[in-house]
Protein backbone atom coordinates (compact mmCIF):
# COMPACT_ATOMS: atom_id res chain seq x y z
CA UNK A 1 0.00 0.00 0.00
CA UNK A 2 3.02 2.27 0.68
CA UNK A 3 3.53 2.43 -3.50
CA UNK A 4 0.02 4.46 -3.61
CA UNK A 5 1.14 6.71 -1.36
CA UNK A 6 4.23 7.24 -2.98
CA UNK A 7 2.44 7.71 -6.05
CA UNK A 8 -0.46 10.00 -4.73
CA UNK A 9 2.42 12.25 -3.78
CA UNK A 10 4.13 12.23 -6.83
CA UNK A 11 0.88 13.25 -8.32
CA UNK A 12 0.69 15.86 -6.07
CA UNK A 13 3.98 17.24 -6.28
CA UNK A 14 3.36 17.52 -9.99
CA UNK A 15 0.25 19.42 -9.37
CA UNK A 16 2.57 22.06 -7.40
CA UNK A 17 5.05 22.09 -9.96
CA UNK A 18 3.07 22.58 -12.47
CA UNK A 19 -0.02 25.10 -10.83
CA UNK A 20 0.41 28.84 -11.09
CA UNK A 21 3.45 30.51 -11.58
CA UNK A 22 5.36 33.24 -9.60
CA UNK A 23 4.82 36.94 -10.56
CA UNK A 24 6.93 38.30 -13.09
CA UNK A 25 8.39 40.84 -10.93
CA UNK A 26 9.12 38.67 -8.47
CA UNK A 27 10.86 36.04 -10.04
CA UNK A 28 12.68 38.95 -12.15
CA UNK A 29 14.01 39.45 -9.05
CA UNK A 30 15.26 36.27 -8.17
CA UNK A 31 16.75 35.44 -11.42
CA UNK A 32 18.91 38.19 -10.41
CA UNK A 33 20.03 37.41 -7.26
CA UNK A 34 20.96 34.07 -8.47
CA UNK A 35 22.93 35.78 -11.02
CA UNK A 36 24.66 37.26 -8.65
CA UNK A 37 25.16 34.84 -5.97
CA UNK A 38 26.42 31.97 -8.90
CA UNK A 39 28.56 34.12 -11.38
CA UNK A 40 29.68 37.57 -9.69
CA UNK A 41 29.99 36.34 -6.61
CA UNK A 42 32.33 33.49 -7.46
CA UNK A 43 34.25 35.46 -10.15
CA UNK A 44 37.67 36.16 -7.96
CA UNK A 45 37.98 32.85 -7.28
CA UNK A 46 37.69 31.38 -10.98
CA UNK A 47 40.35 34.06 -12.08
CA UNK A 48 42.61 33.18 -8.69
CA UNK A 49 42.40 29.60 -9.75
CA UNK A 50 42.56 29.79 -13.51
CA UNK A 51 45.81 31.94 -13.26
CA UNK A 52 46.84 29.16 -11.55
CA UNK A 53 46.18 26.27 -13.36
CA UNK A 54 47.17 28.09 -16.35
CA UNK A 55 50.93 28.65 -14.73
CA UNK A 56 51.15 25.32 -13.87
CA UNK A 57 49.94 23.75 -17.54
CA UNK A 58 52.90 26.58 -19.24
CA UNK A 59 55.30 24.84 -17.30
CA UNK A 60 54.82 21.52 -17.83
CA UNK A 61 54.49 21.82 -21.43
CA UNK A 62 57.82 24.34 -21.42
CA UNK A 63 59.43 21.13 -19.70
CA UNK A 64 58.44 18.88 -21.74
CA UNK A 65 59.01 20.47 -24.86
CA UNK A 66 62.64 21.86 -24.24
CA UNK A 67 64.32 21.26 -27.81
CA UNK A 68 65.74 24.69 -29.05
CA UNK A 69 64.40 24.06 -32.38
CA UNK A 70 60.65 24.59 -30.91
CA UNK A 71 59.94 28.57 -30.80
CA UNK A 72 58.66 29.77 -27.36
CA UNK A 73 55.11 30.59 -29.26
CA UNK A 74 54.02 27.12 -30.44
CA UNK A 75 54.46 26.10 -26.17
CA UNK A 76 52.29 28.86 -25.57
CA UNK A 77 50.36 27.52 -28.17
CA UNK A 78 50.40 24.16 -27.39
CA UNK A 79 49.37 25.36 -23.68
CA UNK A 80 45.81 27.05 -24.73
CA UNK A 81 45.06 24.40 -26.83
CA UNK A 82 45.48 21.72 -23.62
CA UNK A 83 43.67 24.47 -20.94
CA UNK A 84 41.00 24.76 -23.86
CA UNK A 85 40.70 21.20 -24.63
CA UNK A 86 40.59 19.76 -21.21
CA UNK A 87 39.39 22.04 -18.44
CA UNK A 88 37.03 24.01 -20.19
CA UNK A 89 34.12 21.74 -19.72
CA UNK A 90 35.35 21.66 -15.58
CA UNK A 91 34.87 25.34 -15.51
CA UNK A 92 31.84 25.93 -17.29
CA UNK A 93 30.01 23.34 -15.27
Amino acid sequence: MKYLHDIGEYFLMLKKVFGRMTKTSVLRGLIFKEIDDLIISSLGIVIFISFFIGGVVTIQTALNLNNPLIPKSLIAFTARQSIILEFSPTFIS
